[in-house]
């Protein structure tokens, strides 16, 4: 009798052991690969995060729907974001991680990941991409996706259509690269009020440029009117203020960049837009000796709106603002 008792507590141990082992299986082992958002505009917010934490948050849970970075609050560059919109958009499938390697590409992806969490208007979390490292052939990268709370338990090999690199790069959490450049950025140039631009050793050239709906108004330094001017280059003028850029950020030291603070600048600039808003930009020249001018041709330094940050700017990119007030009266004075 003992026997038979032993023998069916034995055959239900074994049962609910299989039992509950296909469960466990079944709950852990998940296929997830919809990696694709087919509407990007419900993102309001992502996060990339890697193993050795760290992270950056982007957002346009604003009045203005801009994207933003959160920490430090700068906003964001549109070109970066519009190249992760349109990778969360158009990733694909290149194939499934072969069973082979299956077990060792997880092992990877555990132990070296970018995490991208991505989110909706109400801050719901929508999916969780984990990006692992470029195939050896660097023509796909490693991913695995975590959908309502639950991980996929199978990688794949991913890549966006047309390109041929790893994605992986795409996701960096530096917040410098991340940051717009623009300091001047008006496409459209009726949005522009005022111009003035200071000359502060060639009093002569500075000038004031107005603008009330159609009609518009030079000035020099002293606010005196100037009645005969080029009007058409006047209102040209304008347009160059569509995408001026700094292009570094001088992480130097403090008593460098006070050094130049307290020094006075080459130009002053500053404009009005239609929003009541003064961007006021200070430009020096940067000293180079090996220079036949003294100066650096290619390179200055700007502060913007007095904030304790130097940052450096290409003549390249601002010499087109940097109209003396003879530039729009030569022609007309002659």
């Amino acid at each position: 009798m003992n026997h038979k008792i032993t023998y069916y507590i034995t055959i239900l141990l074994a049962v609910t052991t299989t039992l509950f082992s296909s469960c466990k299986s079944s709950s852990s082992s998940v296929d997830l690969k919809d990696f694709k958002i087919k509407d990007t505009a419900s993102i309001y917010r992502f996060t990339i995060t890697t193993n050795n934490a760290d992270s950056i948050s982007l957002s346009r849970m604003n009045e203005n729907k801009v994207w933003m970075i959160e920490n430090p609050n700068y906003r964001a560059n549109m070109s970066n974001i519009q190249l992760i919109m349109e990778t969360f958009y158009r990733i694909q499938i290149k194939q499934p991680v072969s069973k082979n390697a299956e077990k060792n590409v997880i092992k990877r992806l555990a132990v070296s990941n970018k995490r991208v969490d991505i989110y909706d208007k109400g801050n719901k979390l929508i999916k969780t991409w984990y990006i692992g490292s470029p195939t050896p052939d660097h023509l796909g990268t490693y991913m695995l996706l975590k959908q309502n709370g639950i991980k996929g338990s199978r990688p794949y090999i991913m890549f966006k259509p047309g390109v041929y690199g790893s994605l992986d790069v795409r996701f960096f959490t530096d917040w410098t690269q991340w940051r717009s450049p623009q300091i001047f950025h008006y496409p459209n140039p009726n949005d522009i009020l005022q111009v003035s631009l200071n000359y502060n050793q060639f009093q002569h050239e500075s000038f004031i440029i107005n603008r009330n709906n159609d009609e518009i108004g030079l000035l020099d330094s002293k606010s005196n009117s100037i009645n005969q001017f080029d009007t058409v280059q006047l209102k040209h003028y304008f347009t160059h203020f569509n995408n001026i850029c700094y292009n570094k950020i001088m992480f130097v030291d403090p008593s460098f960049r006070d050094s130049i603070f307290s020094s006075e600048p080459y130009i002053d600039i500053s404009l009005l837009n239609s929003k009541n808003e003064t961007t006021y930009v200070q430009f020096w020249r940067i000293k180079n000796v090996e220079s036949s001018t003294n100066w650096d041709k290619e390179y200055g330094f700007i502060r913007v709106n007095g904030d304790d940050e130097l940052l450096r700017a290409q003549y390249f990119n601002w010499d087109i603002i940097f109209k003396p007030l003879s530039f729009f009266t030569n022609d007309i004075r002659r």
